[in-house]
């Protein structure tokens, strides 16, 4: 699996147009040799139409997709076409007194197929070998059948195609040497990249969803997504998706999708390159010996073996991602404890302030009416004088069970302290707030408790801005008609509106 390249320069790319380039420089000196060797004969038409088919072959591979040049078929393919192009050339350069050529074409055969620089040299050397034994046969007196214009010619092109399964060999190493150190350039950015994200937001679903985009941009994939699994019940959520930042927690079934049950149970990194719709890559997050989820990536064009890079990025991600998921979801329950009253489970006092202000800033803004309530439990202190203040506890847990219950999603239930409690209610008139109050109220009161029988609640009521226009005027009013409603015999709601108003 390889990353798309951001950049214009393309190791792959140069290394195919070099080869192209280089295979060219064969065809024609093995073109040039035979043509002029042939010059005048009857064979020279039949000759030529080789050259031509020789010259076809190169403009064919410079035709193929890129995404395929690389594969195993194009590449043997070439080196059959190649075996023929060498081996009619050396059949047709041959001298018809020795059967030279078969093993010339012998050890471009192992050259072809071992690729290796000491079979340059001894194809050198072989050659050398062979020219000196020649010269110093002529020279002791001995007439030899042996052409040596016609075996200098072997030679060039022998060594020549030599020289081209070596150089194209090194070239392709070269190649995957350069995509590799940009490869891991690439990958050490986006690494630092989502180190930053990670170190510049606690918050966990901003921090995820940064970190599946970037795995998706840089792998080249079609999704990239991040999978909690629940270790009691077995089951699989979706945390977070590259392609949607609002999917959270969305429940899907493992049964469907055993490769990732697989890379959870043997905490290795799987790659299912057939799985469908896409190829997968499923890789374990893990953080104090346990598996905090799935890093899940689906790709076209996977191979089963990921390279060294790409484990090395796959481990250093879902070891960030894994310490990131740790230290957010340990913020933000720190966070909710320190906004949450640890008796009812409703906001605190400091959160409820925190958000009155802003519900009234953004009510200012777009001139809409905002509305509170403050609501007294009564007489809560008979029922700690004589049940005691467990199940005075049990009183306040009950009715703020209640009271989030009446609310509607958009309304904000809070303890405000003692048996207080209050409910922000944005975009609500006072008419609207009254009936919300009452509401509550009836619950209240119909609520039996076990042991203790059942309890009222007094309920003060103001509106901006109706009868205030600060948080200081919504909170004080609304106090002040608490009192009205304690004043007026309790179990009520009370408002204000030109003059105090009871019901």
């Amino acid at each position: 699996m390889m990353a798309s390249v951001p950049t214009q320069f393309r190791p792959e790319l140069e290394h195919r147009k070099a080869f192209l380039l280089l295979r060219w420089l064969l065809i024609v000196l093995a073109s040039y040799l035979i043509l002029f060797s042939y010059l005048g004969t009857g064979s020279f038409n039949l000759i030529f139409g080789l050259a031509v088919c020789f010259s076809l072959s190169n403009i064919a591979f410079t035709l193929v997709p890129h995404s395929q040049f690389e594969g195993r078929l194009v590449r043997n393919m070439i080196d059959v076409v190649d075996v023929g192009l060498v081996g009619a050339t050396l059949y047709l350069l041959r001298d018809p007194a020795t059967p030279l050529f078969i093993a010339f074409f012998g050890i471009f055969l192992l050259t072809l197929k071992w690729r290796d620089f000491k079979l340059v040299f001894f194809s050198i050397f072989f050659v050398s070998l062979l020219f000196g034994v020649f010269r110093n046969v002529v020279l002791f007196g001995y007439q030899l059948d042996v052409s040596v214009e016609e075996f200098l010619t072997q030679a060039l092109f022998f060594v020549v195609s030599i020289f081209y399964v070596f150089i194209a060999e090194r070239m392709k190493l070269d190649a995957a040497l350069s995509s590799a150190v940009m490869e891991e350039k690439r990958y050490a950015e986006v690494m630092v990249e989502i180190t930053r994200a990670v170190s510049s937001s606690l918050n966990s679903g901003e921090v995820l969803f940064e970190i599946v985009s970037r795995l998706r941009d840089v792998l080249g994939a079609i999704e990239c997504s991040i999978v909690r699994v629940d270790a009691k019940t077995n089951r699989g959520y979706i945390m977070v998706k590259s392609t949607d930042a609002n999917i959270r927690d969305v429940e899907i079934d493992l049964k469907e999708q055993p490769e990732l049950q697989e890379a959870y149970d043997s905490r290795r990194i799987l790659v299912a390159p057939h799985a469908k719709p896409h190829g997968l890559v499923a890789v374990p997050m893990i953080s104090r010996d346990s598996v905090l989820g799935l890093i899940h990536v689906r790709a076209e064009g996977l191979d089963r073996s990921l390279s060294e890079a790409n484990l090395r990025f796959f481990e250093v991600m879902a070891s960030t991602v894994a310490n990131a998921l740790r230290n957010a979801q340990l913020f933000e329950e720190v966070e909710h404890h320190a906004r949450t009253d640890f008796l009812t489970g409703l906001p605190n006092h400091r959160f409820f302030q925190a958000t009155l202000s802003a519900e009234l800033g953004r009510a200012q803004r777009h001139n809409h009416q905002l509305s509170l309530l403050i609501i007294d439990l009564d007489f809560l202190k008979e029922v700690n004088d004589r049940f005691g203040h467990p199940s005075g506890d049990t009183v306040i847990r009950l009715v703020a069970d209640t009271i989030r219950t009446s609310c509607r999603e958009f309304d904000l239930a809070a303890r405000y302290g003692g048996e207080e409690f209050t409910v922000i209610l944005p975009e609500t008139p006072l008419a609207g707030a009254v009936q919300m109050a009452d509401r509550i109220r009836e619950r209240i009161a119909a609520k039996y408790i076990p042991g203790i029988g059942s309890i009222t609640a007094s309920i003060g009521v103001s509106s901006y801005p109706v009868n205030a226009l600060t948080k200081e005027d919504l909170i004080r009013v609304a106090d002040q008609a608490l009192y009205v409603a304690k004043g007026g015999g309790r179990d009520r709601v009370a408002y204000f509106n030109y003059q105090m108003v009871t019901r």
